[in-house]
Protein backbone atom coordinates (compact mmCIF):
# COMPACT_ATOMS: atom_id res chain seq x y z
CA UNK A 1 0.00 0.00 0.00
CA UNK A 2 1.39 3.16 -1.18
CA UNK A 3 1.17 6.32 0.52
CA UNK A 4 1.33 9.84 -0.99
CA UNK A 5 3.08 12.50 0.10
CA UNK A 6 1.21 15.93 0.35
CA UNK A 7 2.47 19.07 -1.35
CA UNK A 8 3.09 21.63 0.96
CA UNK A 9 5.77 23.55 3.78
CA UNK A 10 6.46 21.19 6.39
CA UNK A 11 4.51 22.45 9.50
CA UNK A 12 4.24 19.61 11.72
CA UNK A 13 5.81 19.40 15.07
CA UNK A 14 9.08 17.33 15.21
CA UNK A 15 8.72 14.30 17.39
CA UNK A 16 12.42 14.35 18.20
CA UNK A 17 12.22 17.69 19.92
CA UNK A 18 12.11 16.39 23.09
CA UNK A 19 14.28 14.68 25.86
CA UNK A 20 16.22 11.77 24.52
CA UNK A 21 15.77 8.30 26.15
CA UNK A 22 18.61 8.84 28.64
CA UNK A 23 16.39 11.75 29.83
CA UNK A 24 13.38 11.35 30.84
CA UNK A 25 12.49 8.51 28.66
CA UNK A 26 12.00 7.84 24.98
CA UNK A 27 8.42 8.73 23.74
CA UNK A 28 6.31 5.86 22.01
CA UNK A 29 4.57 5.58 18.70
CA UNK A 30 1.29 4.13 18.18
CA UNK A 31 2.89 0.66 17.62
CA UNK A 32 4.34 0.83 21.31
CA UNK A 33 0.87 1.65 22.58
CA UNK A 34 -0.38 -2.11 21.92
CA UNK A 35 -1.51 -2.12 18.47
CA UNK A 36 -1.95 -5.29 17.32
CA UNK A 37 -0.49 -5.23 13.78
CA UNK A 38 3.48 -4.57 12.66
CA UNK A 39 4.28 -2.60 10.02
CA UNK A 40 7.62 -1.10 8.17
CA UNK A 41 7.55 2.44 6.73
CA UNK A 42 10.12 2.78 4.00
CA UNK A 43 11.40 6.60 2.97
CA UNK A 44 13.42 6.23 -0.58
CA UNK A 45 15.22 8.50 -2.59
CA UNK A 46 13.53 7.78 -5.76
CA UNK A 47 16.53 8.32 -7.45
CA UNK A 48 19.49 6.62 -5.26
CA UNK A 49 17.45 3.61 -4.94
CA UNK A 50 16.42 0.52 -6.87
CA UNK A 51 12.77 1.07 -5.75
CA UNK A 52 11.19 -2.41 -7.47
CA UNK A 53 14.19 -4.76 -6.11
CA UNK A 54 13.86 -2.37 -2.91
CA UNK A 55 9.74 -3.40 -2.81
CA UNK A 56 10.85 -7.15 -3.75
CA UNK A 57 13.03 -7.42 -0.78
CA UNK A 58 11.05 -5.43 1.69
CA UNK A 59 8.17 -7.61 1.05
CA UNK A 60 10.34 -10.98 1.93
CA UNK A 61 10.88 -9.14 5.49
CA UNK A 62 7.15 -8.41 5.71
CA UNK A 63 5.96 -12.00 4.14
CA UNK A 64 8.94 -14.19 6.61
CA UNK A 65 7.73 -11.86 9.79
CA UNK A 66 3.47 -11.85 9.13
CA UNK A 67 3.88 -8.32 9.37
CA UNK A 68 1.22 -6.52 6.87
CA UNK A 69 2.21 -4.62 3.78
CA UNK A 70 4.88 -2.46 4.02
CA UNK A 71 4.10 1.70 3.50
CA UNK A 72 5.83 3.44 0.86
CA UNK A 73 7.13 7.25 1.20
CA UNK A 74 9.81 8.68 -1.46
CA UNK A 75 11.95 11.98 -0.96
CA UNK A 76 11.22 15.08 -3.11
CA UNK A 77 13.87 17.71 -3.66
CA UNK A 78 11.09 20.25 -1.32
CA UNK A 79 10.48 17.33 1.64
CA UNK A 80 13.61 15.51 1.88
CA UNK A 81 12.83 13.05 4.58
CA UNK A 82 12.47 14.36 7.70
CA UNK A 83 7.96 14.96 6.96
CA UNK A 84 7.31 11.87 5.40
CA UNK A 85 9.08 10.38 8.73
CA UNK A 86 7.08 12.55 10.90
CA UNK A 87 4.05 10.89 9.05
CA UNK A 88 4.99 7.29 9.55
CA UNK A 89 6.08 7.96 13.06
CA UNK A 90 2.60 9.68 13.47
CA UNK A 91 0.75 6.42 11.61
CA UNK A 92 2.71 4.26 14.35
CA UNK A 93 5.36 2.15 12.49
CA UNK A 94 7.20 -0.53 13.89
CA UNK A 95 10.42 0.39 11.80
CA UNK A 96 11.61 3.00 9.71
CA UNK A 97 13.32 2.06 6.88
CA UNK A 98 15.59 4.56 4.76
CA UNK A 99 16.83 4.46 1.31
CA UNK A 100 19.20 6.96 0.31
CA UNK A 101 22.05 8.61 0.95
CA UNK A 102 23.59 10.04 3.59
CA UNK A 103 21.77 13.59 3.63
CA UNK A 104 18.58 11.33 3.45
CA UNK A 105 19.34 9.33 6.57
CA UNK A 106 20.50 12.51 8.16
CA UNK A 107 16.90 14.20 7.29
CA UNK A 108 14.75 11.14 8.38
CA UNK A 109 16.76 10.47 11.95
CA UNK A 110 15.66 13.76 12.64
CA UNK A 111 11.99 12.76 13.20
CA UNK A 112 12.94 10.08 15.07
CA UNK A 113 15.21 11.28 17.46
CA UNK A 114 14.12 11.10 21.30
CA UNK A 115 11.34 8.52 20.01
CA UNK A 116 11.52 5.08 20.51
CA UNK A 117 10.31 4.15 16.79
CA UNK A 118 13.22 2.62 14.89
CA UNK A 119 15.80 3.75 12.28
CA UNK A 120 16.64 0.88 9.26
CA UNK A 121 19.56 2.63 7.42
CA UNK A 122 19.52 0.93 3.97
CA UNK A 123 22.08 2.77 1.96
CA UNK A 124 22.33 3.59 -1.13
CA UNK A 125 24.59 6.71 -1.39
CA UNK A 126 28.59 7.28 -1.47
CA UNK A 127 29.58 7.77 2.12
CA UNK A 128 27.46 5.56 4.09
CA UNK A 129 29.06 6.83 7.18
CA UNK A 130 26.57 5.72 10.24
CA UNK A 131 25.44 2.94 8.18
CA UNK A 132 29.53 2.04 8.30
CA UNK A 133 29.72 2.69 11.65
CA UNK A 134 26.88 0.50 13.04
CA UNK A 135 28.48 -2.16 10.78
CA UNK A 136 25.20 -2.53 8.15
CA UNK A 137 25.96 -3.14 5.02
CA UNK A 138 26.82 -0.80 2.47
CA UNK A 139 27.80 -2.77 -0.40
CA UNK A 140 24.82 -5.70 -0.43
CA UNK A 141 21.57 -3.75 0.01
CA UNK A 142 19.75 -6.87 0.65
CA UNK A 143 21.85 -7.83 3.99
CA UNK A 144 20.91 -4.47 5.14
CA UNK A 145 16.94 -5.08 4.33
CA UNK A 146 18.04 -8.04 6.67
CA UNK A 147 18.23 -6.00 9.55
CA UNK A 148 14.90 -4.90 10.03
CA UNK A 149 14.17 -8.24 11.76
CA UNK A 150 17.04 -9.58 12.73
CA UNK A 151 19.29 -5.87 14.07
CA UNK A 152 19.70 -4.81 17.26
CA UNK A 153 18.51 -1.89 18.87
CA UNK A 154 21.68 0.50 19.56
CA UNK A 155 20.95 3.72 21.22
CA UNK A 156 22.91 5.86 19.37
CA UNK A 157 24.70 9.30 20.37
CA UNK A 158 23.64 12.49 18.13
CA UNK A 159 24.96 16.34 17.68
CA UNK A 160 22.65 19.21 17.69
CA UNK A 161 24.58 22.44 16.25
CA UNK A 162 23.61 25.56 15.66
CA UNK A 163 25.39 27.71 13.36
CA UNK A 164 26.06 31.19 13.12
CA UNK A 165 26.56 32.75 9.49
CA UNK A 166 28.39 35.94 8.90
CA UNK A 167 24.86 37.67 8.77
CA UNK A 168 24.60 37.19 11.94
CA UNK A 169 21.69 34.70 11.24
CA UNK A 170 21.63 31.03 13.14
CA UNK A 171 20.33 27.58 12.06
CA UNK A 172 20.26 24.23 13.31
CA UNK A 173 21.54 21.14 12.11
CA UNK A 174 21.34 17.41 13.29
CA UNK A 175 24.40 15.56 12.63
CA UNK A 176 24.73 11.90 13.01
CA UNK A 177 27.98 11.34 12.50
CA UNK A 178 30.44 14.22 12.41
CA UNK A 179 30.55 18.15 11.25
CA UNK A 180 33.63 20.38 10.68
CA UNK A 181 35.62 23.29 9.48
CA UNK A 182 38.84 23.35 7.11
CA UNK A 183 40.13 20.87 5.07
CA UNK A 184 37.11 18.25 5.81
CA UNK A 185 34.39 21.08 4.19
CA UNK A 186 36.86 22.08 1.91
CA UNK A 187 37.32 18.76 0.35
CA UNK A 188 33.45 18.05 0.42
CA UNK A 189 32.81 21.61 -1.18
CA UNK A 190 34.93 20.86 -4.22
CA UNK A 191 34.05 17.15 -4.79
CA UNK A 192 32.73 16.82 -8.71
CA UNK A 193 29.31 15.38 -8.45
CA UNK A 194 29.73 13.70 -11.74
CA UNK A 195 33.08 12.26 -11.33
CA UNK A 196 31.26 11.24 -7.67
CA UNK A 197 28.70 9.17 -9.72
CA UNK A 198 31.16 7.38 -12.09
CA UNK A 199 33.96 7.18 -9.24
CA UNK A 200 32.43 7.01 -6.16
CA UNK A 201 35.00 7.89 -3.26
CA UNK A 202 37.64 8.58 -5.59
CA UNK A 203 36.04 11.54 -6.79
CA UNK A 204 36.82 12.86 -2.97
CA UNK A 205 40.99 12.56 -3.28
CA UNK A 206 40.89 14.22 -6.49
CA UNK A 207 39.02 17.21 -3.99
CA UNK A 208 41.46 16.92 -2.03
CA UNK A 209 44.30 17.62 -3.38
CA UNK A 210 42.73 20.27 -4.81
CA UNK A 211 42.06 21.50 -1.11
CA UNK A 212 45.73 21.13 0.43
CA UNK A 213 46.11 24.66 -1.42
CA UNK A 214 44.17 26.28 0.52
CA UNK A 215 45.07 28.79 3.55
CA UNK A 216 44.60 27.25 6.87
CA UNK A 217 41.41 29.48 8.79
CA UNK A 218 41.86 31.20 12.41
CA UNK A 219 39.97 29.36 15.03
CA UNK A 220 39.36 30.52 18.49
CA UNK A 221 37.42 28.67 21.72
CA UNK A 222 34.15 30.32 22.43
CA UNK A 223 33.62 30.34 26.35
CA UNK A 224 30.29 31.71 26.44
CA UNK A 225 28.15 28.50 26.18
CA UNK A 226 27.16 27.27 29.38
CA UNK A 227 28.59 23.97 30.61
CA UNK A 228 30.77 23.43 28.00
CA UNK A 229 33.25 20.25 29.28
CA UNK A 230 36.00 20.55 26.66
CA UNK A 231 38.21 24.56 26.48
CA UNK A 232 40.17 24.49 23.35
CA UNK A 233 41.80 27.00 25.41
CA UNK A 234 43.16 24.71 28.03
CA UNK A 235 44.57 23.19 25.31
CA UNK A 236 46.64 25.64 23.95
CA UNK A 237 43.95 26.18 20.76
CA UNK A 238 42.69 29.16 22.07
CA UNK A 239 43.71 31.09 19.32
CA UNK A 240 45.56 28.89 16.39
CA UNK A 241 45.94 28.46 12.27
CA UNK A 242 43.81 24.88 12.18
CA UNK A 243 43.65 23.15 8.61
CA UNK A 244 40.84 21.09 9.66
CA UNK A 245 38.58 20.34 12.74
CA UNK A 246 36.22 17.96 13.22
CA UNK A 247 33.21 17.38 16.01
CA UNK A 248 32.68 13.63 16.01
CA UNK A 249 30.51 11.00 17.64
CA UNK A 250 31.97 7.93 16.11
CA UNK A 251 35.58 7.99 13.72
CA UNK A 252 34.27 6.79 10.47
CA UNK A 253 34.66 9.49 7.08
CA UNK A 254 34.22 8.76 3.73
CA UNK A 255 35.69 5.86 1.87
CA UNK A 256 35.33 3.66 5.63
CA UNK A 257 38.50 5.44 7.19
CA UNK A 258 38.74 5.71 10.84
CA UNK A 259 39.95 8.87 12.18
CA UNK A 260 40.12 7.40 15.78
CA UNK A 261 39.86 3.68 16.57
CA UNK A 262 37.99 4.00 20.48
CA UNK A 263 35.07 6.53 19.03
CA UNK A 264 31.96 4.45 18.87
CA UNK A 265 28.46 6.18 17.88
CA UNK A 266 26.82 4.98 21.40
CA UNK A 267 29.99 5.97 23.57
CA UNK A 268 27.90 8.98 25.00
CA UNK A 269 31.06 10.96 23.92
CA UNK A 270 32.05 13.20 21.06
CA UNK A 271 35.26 13.99 20.49
CA UNK A 272 36.83 17.47 19.04
CA UNK A 273 39.61 16.53 16.99
CA UNK A 274 42.21 20.05 15.60
CA UNK A 275 44.55 19.46 13.07
CA UNK A 276 47.52 22.07 13.08
CA UNK A 277 49.98 20.87 10.91
CA UNK A 278 52.63 23.70 10.31
CA UNK A 279 53.30 22.63 6.56
CA UNK A 280 52.14 20.96 3.71
CA UNK A 281 54.11 17.87 4.73
CA UNK A 282 52.93 17.43 7.64
CA UNK A 283 49.06 17.55 6.12
CA UNK A 284 50.38 14.89 3.54
CA UNK A 285 51.35 12.89 6.61
CA UNK A 286 48.52 13.04 8.60
CA UNK A 287 46.46 12.13 5.30
CA UNK A 288 48.80 9.15 5.19
CA UNK A 289 47.52 7.62 8.33
CA UNK A 290 44.17 7.73 6.84
CA UNK A 291 44.85 6.25 3.83
CA UNK A 292 46.61 3.47 5.90
CA UNK A 293 43.86 2.93 8.30
CA UNK A 294 45.82 4.07 11.35
CA UNK A 295 44.92 6.40 14.07
CA UNK A 296 44.60 9.80 13.18
CA UNK A 297 46.76 10.97 16.33
CA UNK A 298 50.13 12.61 15.79
CA UNK A 299 52.14 15.40 16.55
CA UNK A 300 49.98 17.94 15.15
CA UNK A 301 47.10 16.90 16.09
CA UNK A 302 44.62 17.10 19.28
CA UNK A 303 41.97 14.95 20.25
CA UNK A 304 39.79 16.45 23.18
CA UNK A 305 36.74 14.81 24.87
CA UNK A 306 33.57 16.28 25.63
CA UNK A 307 30.18 14.62 26.89
CA UNK A 308 28.06 17.67 26.95
CA UNK A 309 29.19 21.37 24.37
CA UNK A 310 31.31 22.59 22.61
CA UNK A 311 31.98 25.75 20.86
CA UNK A 312 33.80 26.92 18.53
CA UNK A 313 34.33 30.52 16.69
CA UNK A 314 36.14 31.48 13.16
CA UNK A 315 35.46 35.51 13.11
CA UNK A 316 36.60 35.77 9.20
CA UNK A 317 34.37 32.85 8.44
CA UNK A 318 34.83 29.72 6.30
CA UNK A 319 32.82 26.90 4.77
CA UNK A 320 31.59 24.25 6.98
CA UNK A 321 29.89 20.26 6.40
CA UNK A 322 27.40 18.42 8.46
CA UNK A 323 27.69 14.54 7.72
CA UNK A 324 29.56 15.42 4.62
CA UNK A 325 26.94 18.04 3.38
CA UNK A 326 28.32 21.53 2.87
CA UNK A 327 25.72 24.06 4.62
CA UNK A 328 27.46 27.36 3.35
CA UNK A 329 29.73 29.59 5.54
CA UNK A 330 29.79 30.01 9.34
CA UNK A 331 31.68 32.27 12.03
CA UNK A 332 30.45 30.40 15.13
CA UNK A 333 29.82 26.50 15.85
CA UNK A 334 27.66 25.43 18.90
CA UNK A 335 27.68 21.45 19.69
CA UNK A 336 25.42 19.82 21.91
CA UNK A 337 25.45 16.12 22.41
CA UNK A 338 22.13 14.64 22.53
CA UNK A 339 23.25 10.57 24.05
CA UNK A 340 21.63 7.71 23.34
CA UNK A 341 18.83 9.59 21.66
CA UNK A 342 18.46 7.39 18.22
CA UNK A 343 17.33 3.67 18.33
CA UNK A 344 19.12 2.23 15.76
CA UNK A 345 19.20 -0.95 14.05
CA UNK A 346 22.38 -2.77 13.63
CA UNK A 347 23.88 -6.48 13.10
Amino acid sequence: MEQETPDGADQATDPGAGASPHDSGARPGAADAGAPHRWIAVIAHPVKSDMDELRREVAEVTRRNGWDDARWWETTAEETGAKQAREAFEAGASVVAVSGGDGTVRAVARALVGTSTPLAILPAGTGNLLARALGVSHTSRQEAVRMIDEGRHRNVDVMEATLTRPDGSRSSELSLVGLGIGLNADIMAGVDEDMKKRAGWLAYIVSGAKALRRNAIRVRYADDLDDVSVSLKEHGVDRTAVRSLLVVTCGVLVGGLRLLEESQPDDGVMETVVATPRSHLGLLVQLGRLVSRRDARGPDVEVLRSQRNVAVECPRGTEAQVDGDVVGEVTRIEVTLRPGSLVALAP
